[in-house]
């Protein structure tokens, strides 16, 4: 305990932990000798803000509310999905991440007050830092709350009730064989998760997860639009329904960049999978066929005209 008016030291955490020899993650920020330091102390980081030199790392944005983090999470979100589909991983094991950061120039860094064995961060160039959690820690919540603050500059905060922590690959996908994987977490609505888990996502992940998983999961459709807050349609809806939804839905992302007929083509073969446990997309429907048969892309989709 310190004397009174004394800040309290630094403390630090070794760089060996549980992951891979040869594999040790690089560290955000600068360290002396082997060990990270955690926390500055409470007298620097005031006199740094005194001073009017940044506090925070390089590089690293400040939001001053929930909803500014939402926004660089889901900006975050769309670069990744959007132009990092070989990298863009939203569960893998320790062994893969460390690789990925030393292929990729990723940082990877262990999480204040949490062991590294359960937390860790990941740093992306140009990107903003993302927590990742082993996918039996039950202790994710807390450590997300420790992640806003230390990261985000978000400190005593109450995450909103219509907001939830959310494993954006659910351990309804994981088996007893991959429990030791790490998976990516993220701020949801509460009431589009809900609506996920007890429908398309959970449909799917039930049959998902007899397959073998070798090395890592991909950011998919379902988990991009679960961020962004969009709801799918309901299995009794029909196809017809999904057929419109996701014309609709692949207009409408089109202009973040992606293409309406590629995007068709997932969105409906996310639920055609998901719904009737058949992997193959749906054909356009009647009241936007002469549009999509007119799209640029549509000759790069023949798989729609075998649906």
């Amino acid at each position: 305990m310190p004397t009174r008016g004394r800040a309290p030291r630094p403390r630090t955490l070794g760089a060996r932990g549980y992951w891979p020899r040869g594999a040790a993650p690089r560290y955000l920020g600068a360290s002396l000798g082997r060990g990270l330091t955690i926390r500055p102390s409470r007298r620097r980081f005031a006199a740094r803000l005194n001073s009017g030199v940044r506090p925070l790392r390089k590089f690293m944005t400040t939001p001053s509310s929930i909803s500014q983090f939402l926004a660089l999470q889901q900006s975050g979100m769309l670069g990744d999905f959007r132009g990092e589909g070989t990298t863009c991983l939203i569960a893998t094991t320790p062994a893969r991440l460390a690789q990925h950061s030393k292929m990729y120039g990723w940082s990877i860094s262990h999480l204040g007050g949490v062991r590294p064995k359960s937390a860790v961060v990941i740093k992306k160039p140009d990107s903003e830092p993302e927590l990742w959690v082993r996918a039996n820690y039950r202790g994710y919540r807390r450590a997300f709350l420790r992640f806003l603050d230390q990261h985000y500059g978000l400190r005593e905060i109450n995450i909103p009730k219509s907001l939830q922590v959310d494993h954006l690959q659910p351990s309804s996908r994981l088996n007893e064989g991959s429990k030791h994987y790490f998976v990516r977490l993220a701020l949801i609505k509460r009431s589009i998760n809900a609506s996920y888990g007890a429908g398309c996502e959970r449909l799917l992940n039930d049959r998902e997860r007899e397959r073998e998983l070798i090395g890592g999961i991909h950011m998919d459709w379902m988990a991009y639009l679960k961020i962004r807050g969009i709801r799918l349609p309901a299995k009794a809806s029909g196809t017809d329904s999904w057929k419109i939804w996701a014309w609709q839905c692949s207009t409408s992302l089109a202009s973040e960049g992606f293409d309406a007929i590629l995007t068709y083509v997932g969105l409906t073969t996310m639920l055609n999978l998901a719904f009737r446990d058949t992997w193959q997309p749906l054909s356009p429907h009647s009241s936007f066929r002469a549009e999509a048969n007119a799209h640029p892309s549509y000759a790069c989709a023949p798989q729609l005209a075998e649906a």
